[in-house]
C-alpha cells in the first residue's frame, strides 16, 4: 500500500471522521481504488458516504456491478441520488442494469427517481447488449451543423460542453442527425471564426455501429489512435460516442477472458480476490475433469505397449521428457497463433503459410532438440535406443507443433474462441500422441 494511504486507514479503524473528511478532500478518486481492496465493507460504506459526490461517483464507476447494485441498495437515499446525477450515462446504465439483475422493484423506484429526458436516454442504452459498441457508448457528445460559422460552434461550445463527455472532437450531423462529418477542437481554434463548419470538416468519418463487437471497437480505436469513436445506428443517426476509458476496460476484460480461457478456467470474467473457494472449484474443476479423462488413454496405450516396456525396460526412462517436450512445443505454438488472429496479424486465408511455415519451424526444432537429448542418451549407455528416441522426438515435436498452429485456425473456422484451445489441453493431446508415437515407433525398429 503507499505511504500516502495509510493515514485514510488509520483514521477509518480510528473512527476519527474529521480527520477522514479532510484527508479525502485531498486525495484523487483513483488513489482510493488502490486501497479498496485492503478495506473491509463498513470502511468502504463510509467512504462511500463521506466523499464528495464528484468523487463518489468517480469511485463507484469503478466498482464491480455486483457492488454497485449492493450499495444502490444500502447507501443513504441522498447519496444514491446524488450518484444518480453525478454518473455518466453510460455508467449509470451499466449501474442500474446490475441493480435490474437482482432487484427488478429497486431498479425500477431508481429510473423513476430520474428526469424525464435521463431516464429516456439510459432506457435507450440498456436495450444494447453490453458486449457491443452500443453497450460501450455514451450519448453525451457534442454535434454541430455543417452550416454554422466557426464562430457560431464556438459559441455553442460554451453552453453543451458541461453536459459533453469530450469535446475535443465534434461532430456534424445533418438536419435529420445522420453523420456527415468531424472536426477538431484545434481545427475550430485555428480557423477564422466566418469559416463554414463544411469548409473544415472531415467528411471521411470512422464510425462503428450500434451491433459492432467490442473488440473491434478497440481494435480501430488502437489502429487509429482515436481517443473517441462515433456509433451510429443502422441508418447511420448519430447516437452515441466510445471513449477510449471505455476501450481500456475492454482491453483489460478481453485480456483477462483469453488468459483465463488458455489455462482452462471455466469462468472468463473471474474475480480472484472476490470469488470464494467453491467459485474458484467451479471455474476449474470442469476442464481438469476432462483433461484427466483424456490423461487416462496414456494408461491404456502403456498397457496396450506392456510388451514392448517389459522387454526394454529402459524406455520408460525417457517418456517424461518426450511428452513434456512436446506438451511445451504445442503450447509455444498456439500461443503464437492465438495472439496473431487476435491481433489480426494472421488471417484464417493464410492457413497454407502458416501450415509451410510451422512445417519448417517443427522440424528444424524437432532436429535441434533430438540432437540434445541423444547426447544424454549416449551417455546413458543406451545406444541401441538412439535412433527410437531421436525419431519419436523429431516426430512428436513437429506433430505439436501443427497441431499448435492448426487448431486454432480450425475453431476459428468454425466460429469459435480459439482461446479455448488452453495450454492444458494442447499438453494432454501431446502427452497421449507422443506416447503413441514414441511406442510404435520402438515396436517398429526394435522389432518387439
Amino acid at each position: 500500500m503507499e505511504k500516502s494511504l495509510s493515514p485514510i486507514l488509520e483514521a477509518l479503524e480510528g473512527g476519527d471522521t474529521l480527520a477522514l473528511k479532510r484527508l479525502l478532500e485531498e486525495t484523487h478518486p483513483q488513489d482510493l481504488l488502490l486501497l479498496w481492496d485492503d478495506l473491509n465493507g463498513e470502511h468502504r460504506y463510509v467512504l462511500l458516504t463521506l466523499l464528495s459526490k464528484e468523487k463518489a461517483a468517480e469511485v463507484f464507476a469503478n466498482l464491480a456491478p455486483e457492488e454497485q447494485a449492493e450499495y444502490l441498495k444500502t447507501l443513504p437515499p441522498w447519496r444514491v441520488q446524488e450518484l444518480l446525477t453525478e454518473l455518466s450515462l453510460d455508467d449509470l446504465a451499466d449501474a442500474l442494469q446490475a441493480v435490474e439483475e437482482e432487484d427488478e422493484a429497486l431498479a425500477k423506484r431508481l429510473k423513476e427517481a430520474l428526469d424525464p429526458k435521463t431516464r429516456a436516454e439510459v432506457e435507450e442504452l440498456t436495450q444494447y447488449e453490453e458486449d457491443e459498441a452500443g453497450g460501450l457508448m455514451t450519448p453525451e457528445y457534442v454535434a454541430v451543423r455543417a452550416t454554422m460559422t466557426v464562430d457560431e460552434v464556438l459559441r455553442f461550445l460554451r453552453r453543451a460542453a458541461p453536459d459533453a463527455e469530450t469535446i475535443y472532437y465534434l461532430y456534424v450531423v445533418d438536419e435529420e442527425g445522420r453523420l456527415q462529418g468531424v472536426l477538431s477542437l484545434r481545427d475550430l481554434i485555428v480557423a477564422d471564426p466566418r469559416t463554414k463548419v463544411a469548409e473544415i470538416m472531415n467528411p471521411k468519418v470512422v464510425h462503428v455501429r450500434t451491433d459492432t463487437d467490442q473488440e473491434e471497437v478497440a481494435r480501430l480505436m488502437a489502429d487509429y489512435d482515436f481517443t473517441v469513436l462515433p456509433v451510429v445506428d443502422e441508418e447511420g443517426y448519430l447516437v452515441g460516442i466510445v471513449t477510449v476509458d471505455d476501450v481500456l476496460d475492454v482491453l483489460e476484460e478481453e485480456a483477462t477472458e483469453d488468459i483465463h480461457r488458455l489455462a482452462a478456467v471455466d469462468v472468463p470474467d473471474l474475480v480472484y480476490s472476490q470469488a470464494s473457494p467453491v467459485g474458484l472449484w467451479l471455474a476449474r474443476v470442469r476442464w481438469l475433469i476432462i483433461l484427466i479423462l483424456t490423461g487416462m488413454v496414456t494408461s491404456s496405450i502403456l498397457q496396450g505397449f506392456e510388451s514392448v516396456l517389459e522387454a526394454v525396460t529402459a524406455l520408460a526412462f525417457y517418456v517424461p521428457v518426450l511428452i513434456g517436450t512436446g506438451g511445451n512445443t504445442g503450447n509455444q505454438s498456439a500461443t503464437l497463433i492465438i495472439r496473431a488472429l487476435a491481433t489480426r496479424d494472421l488471417d484464417l486465408r493464410d492457413w497454407r503459410r502458416v501450415l509451410l511455415k510451422e512445417t519448417v519451424v517443427g522440424s528444424l526444432l524437432g532436429l535441434t532438440l533430438a540432437s540434445v537429448l541423444l547426447v544424454k542418451v549416449g551417455l546413458d549407455g543406451y545406444g541401441p535406443l538412439i535412433p527410437v528416441v531421436g525419431l519419436s522426438l523429431f516426430l512428436l515435436v513437429l506433430f505439436a507443433n501443427l497441431v499448435g498452429s492448426m487448431l486454432p485456425m480450425a475453431l476459428r473456422r468454425l466460429g469459435v474462441d480459439p482461446a479455448l484451445v488452453s495450454n492444458p489441453f494442447i499438453a494432454t493431446l501431446s502427452d497421449v500422441i507422443g506416447l503413441l508415437i514414441y511406442l510404435s515407433v520402438a515396436r517398429l525398429i526394435l522389432g518387439l
